[in-house]
């Protein structure tokens, strides 16, 4: 741990429940930002979709981080902790096959491996979890990113795109790499505390650079940073049409971006709010504090919204502005109130 961090009675450090915030409200936005009629949309809204790559990403690297703090506090023996995280896992490749089925009946195998980020997130718990318990942990968890990468690179490459490693929603590479990330650097942290933020600094500052060489509107965009990649969808079980459906994922030079962005942002973090009183951290920042559920309720929101009342799209940014504000205080309210009464665990 960096030695300006804080933490409270709990053991959470408030600088990455700070981040947990702004990721969560980054994904709404961006999830209301799509339902925006594509010619109502003004400038803010394309420039808040083209840097939507900064918060899946974020938030798979905050999965392996907080996943190091987890392991650290847990007082029993490694296989419990471990089953912990597979029936956590469990859960949300659940809830993630249950919206994918809502949206696009049972397609197989996309149902099972590529359902969604909640899927993917799943499996980086239970292959960082797994890697966690593997003495030495440090060095599985770099041996098995170098190996992804070298993968990852040469898929790139090549311009192959195998399904769901490379290619389909939330694709495992390079999501599940800002895991392994998130917990080598979680690692690092509680050995190097003082010279930890340098590294953090110095690789910021290199991504700033690389943004700055490239232009965000070419980095951010499709070419260069991201790749358009086209599946077909099999037809439901349950009888049907196959289904195309677009997605854009990650290439290797802006995911070392997002990578760098992160970390900088980390260390920002942990400074700005390492002084911050208990109560109003979690004040403040109870979405982030539970962010997994605040997902999985804005999710909810935004579907009722669209199934039921048929809000979509949004005819003008005005629409999408107080959905987002709306849908934005219910979750807070949700999140301040289990935090407040302790109805469930905190995640992370």
């Amino acid at each position: 741990m960096s030695p300006n961090t804080r933490v409270d009675d709990s053991g959470r450090e408030h600088g990455i429940d700070a981040l947990r915030t702004l990721a969560i409200l980054g994904m709404m936005a961006a999830h209301t930002t799509r339902l925006i009629d594509f010619p109502a949309r003004q400038e803010w809204s394309r420039q808040l979709l083209l840097l939507e790559p900064l918060i899946p990403s974020l938030f798979l690297f905050l999965v392996g981080l907080s996943l190091v703090y987890s392991r650290q506090k847990f007082q029993g023996d490694s296989k419990t902790w471990y089953f912990r995280q597979v029936k956590r896992a469990a859960g949300l490749w659940l809830i993630s096959a249950l919206f994918f089925v809502l949206e696009s009946g049972i397609r197989y195998p996309d149902v099972f491996i590529s359902s969604g980020i909640l899927c993917t997130i799943a499996l980086a718990i239970l292959l960082t979890g797994f890697l966690l318990i593997l003495p030495p942990s440090k060095a599985s968890l770099t041996l098995v990113l170098i190996a992804g990468v070298l993968i990852f690179v040469l898929l790139d490459a090549k311009n192959i795109h195998v399904f769901p490693w490379i290619a389909g929603n939330s694709p495992l590479l390079p999501l599940c790499l800002f895991t392994f990330a998130g917990a080598i650097w979680g690692k690092l942290r509680q050995e190097f505390r003082y010279s930890i933020p340098w590294i953090a600094t110095i690789l910021f500052v290199l991504s700033v650079g690389i943004t700055w060489h490239y232009g965000h509107e070419s980095l951010f965009n499709y070419g260069l940073g991201r790749m358009d990649v086209t599946r077909i969808l099999p037809p439901p079980l349950t009888g049907g049409v196959a289904k195309t459906v677009g997605y854009y994922n990650l290439k290797p030079l802006l995911s070392l971006v997002c990578l760098g962005f992160h970390l900088g942002l980390l260390h920002l973090f942990s400074l700005l709010f390492s002084s911050m009183k208990e109560f109003l951290a979690r004040l403040i920042f109870a979405m982030g504090r539970h962010s997994l559920e605040i997902y999985v309720l804005h999710l909810t929101m935004l579907a009722l919204l669209v199934v039921i009342f048929g809000f979509h799209p949004l005819k003008t940014n005005g629409m999408g502005c107080l959905t987002l504000v709306t849908v934005i205080l219910i979750c807070w309210t949700w999140a301040f109130l289990r935090e407040k009464q302790n109805f469930v665990r905190p995640i992370g």
